[in-house]
């Protein structure tokens, strides 16, 4: 998960180290509130105290002393930054029922009027007159403008000291109370199903009464217990799809008695009544059509975004295999195990998306239009070829990103490309735990402007599978094309000893057997 600094904003122990500062009591908000008050009351006072305590310092130096004007600036600015760095904390850190409505918006008014006092100091040329006459709190005649300031300075005293009567917070410099202040007053809590445990020991102020579970078809029932049971919980809303990933179960035991099964889709079963979300907002139309035929029985629409003609990309022009849809039979290919024979892997297959990514980046960095790309693999050793081979090449790209991982690992996740690599490659159609179509229907939903499907026909074909009548649909709407139909993929099947850096065993196994109509089965040059 990547987090800015607006999810970082989310986590608890981030806030409770923020609201840390505010708390302390020799240095927290109430100190910085009345040092900005006592400046803003007295700063002639504190000006004369300054050039006494100066007077008195040893040394026959001669010592250049400050006049009000600079003191006066330099003081406030220092003040007011760090009353404002604290105030702006408690404005996003603090539990909204912690703080009066008026005090949020006095918090707010009391930063603009700090930011706009310190500019007029800054920038301004004032009279001493004016400023002992203003920082002693006496009447003064001045002009016009400098009379609204004057208004905006005694509105500021007010703000400040009507926040100091009415704010009631916490003195602590301890971290677990701080956490324990923000959750027991807090209206909005969230958490990992297996962290919320740790909330049966909070003592809310206002007990929770509605639970969300987002991804609840992807929970076991056990799990989705811990927070049902919280306290006070009187209403649940389970959100999932039961035709996306199920939940993790590594025990063929265990998965033979059903213990992954979600509570969402035991409800299901049951009968109890469900909601369909039946618009999608993701996909362009020619990528959602056939998984929404296959697993939603046609029951989705496409969103007014997706429809639009300004949704369509095309990404390489003049190549009609790049179009928003496309199945590309890579027959050459062959599946072979991992060293460690517990996953498959397709060399062919690595060496056609590796070539599919090369042209992708050019065409980005020569348009300098931003462009994501994912390549969703079902196998974990294609997974890891694919990531040797593509090391850090696209890493430091200004416009072009590229992310490679399971299906399982691009669960909720989208890009502008999809690139599916099937892997399987044999005479018999088999396909192993890719006829899983919950798997399936994961992997055909992540993309927004185009999905390419990388994968052997006759295999698939042969399969009896979900993937068999995505190929039949692919050829029924014109999207299925073969690899050599784009002259940079055909050249991908020239054997080079020094090609993509394979592996004495991977060339090996490139190519056994790998003869078709006299041209021999091999990989791009990649540099």
């Amino acid at each position: 998960m990547e987090i800015n600094d607006y999810v970082e904003d989310a986590f608890l122990e981030n806030r409770a180290k923020k609201l840390l500062v505010c708390f302390a009591p020799l240095t927290g908000w109430r100190h910085r509130l009345v040092s900005v008050i006592d400046l803003l009351e007295g700063g002639v006072s504190q000006y004369r105290i300054y050039l006494e305590n100066e007077k008195e310092k040893d040394g026959e130096e001669e010592i250049e002393y400050l006049t009000f004007e600079s003191y006066v600036r330099q003081r406030f600015r220092v003040l007011s930054e760090s009353l404002i760095e604290c105030l702006e904390i408690l404005w996003t850190h603090m539990p909204s029922v912690s703080i009066l409505d008026v005090d949020f918006k006095n918090i707010e008014t009391a930063c603009n009027l700090l930011r706009s006092l310190d500019q007029w100091l800054q920038t301004s040329i004032l009279s001493e007159n004016v400023l002992v006459k203003l920082f002693s709190l006496s009447e003064v005649h001045i002009s016009t403008f400098e009379s609204i300031k004057a208004l905006e300075f005694i509105e500021c005293l007010s703000v400040l000291n009507g926040l100091l009567a009415t704010l009631n917070l916490p003195t602590t410099t301890y971290k677990p109370g701080i956490i324990d202040y923000c959750l027991k007053r807090a209206i909005l809590i969230f958490s990992t199903v297996c962290s919320s445990f740790k909330l049966h020991q909070v003592e809310f102020v206002e007990p929770l009464e509605l639970l969300v579970i987002d991804e609840a078809a992807q929970l076991k029932e056990c799990e989705a217990l811990i927070p049902l049971q919280l306290s006070g919980v009187q209403h649940a809303i389970l959100i999932g799809d039961e035709c996306q990933l199920p939940a993790m179960v590594q025990s063929k035991v265990c998965e033979q008695a059903n213990f992954g099964i979600s509570l969402f889709e035991r409800l299901s079963s049951l009968g109890h009544m469900k909601h369909l979300l039946n618009v999608q907002y993701r996909m362009h139309p020619s990528i959602s059509r056939f998984p929404n035929a296959m697993f939603y029985d046609n029951k989705i629409s496409d969103g007014p975004n997706v429809i639009h003609k300004s949704y369509e990309r095309r990404y390489l022009d003049g190549r009609r295999m790049y179009g928003t849809y496309s199945f590309i039979n890579v027959k050459h290919g062959r599946e072979v195990f991992d060293q460690w024979g517990r996953s498959r892997k397709n060399m062919a297959e690595v060496a056609v998306v590796l070539n599919i990514i090369k042209i992708l980046s050019e065409a980005s960095a020569t348009t300098r239009r931003p462009l994501t790309v994912g390549v969703i693999s079902p196998y974990k050793a294609q997974v890891v070829a694919l990531q040797d081979k593509l090391g850090k090449t696209y890493k430091n790209q200004r416009y072009f990103t590229v992310k490679v991982k399971s299906v399982d690992g691009f669960q909720g996740s989208e890009e502008d490309v999809i690139i599916i690599s099937t892997v399987r490659s044999n005479n018999h159609g088999s396909v192993g735990f890719l006829q899983n179509p919950r798997r399936t229907n994961v992997a055909l939903t992540r993309a927004r402007h185009c999905l390419w499907i990388l994968g052997n026909e006759p295999t698939l074909s042969r399969s009896r599978s979900v993937w068999g009548k995505l190929v039949e649909d692919a050829k029924d709407r014109g999207c299925f094309y073969d690899v050599d139909e784009d002259e940079r993929l055909s050249n991908t099947i020239i054997l080079s000893g020094g090609s993509l850096r394979l592996s004495r065993t991977e060339r090996m196994e490139a190519s056994k057997g790998q003869f078709t109509n006299g041209r021999a089965v091999g990989f791009l040059r990649f540099p």
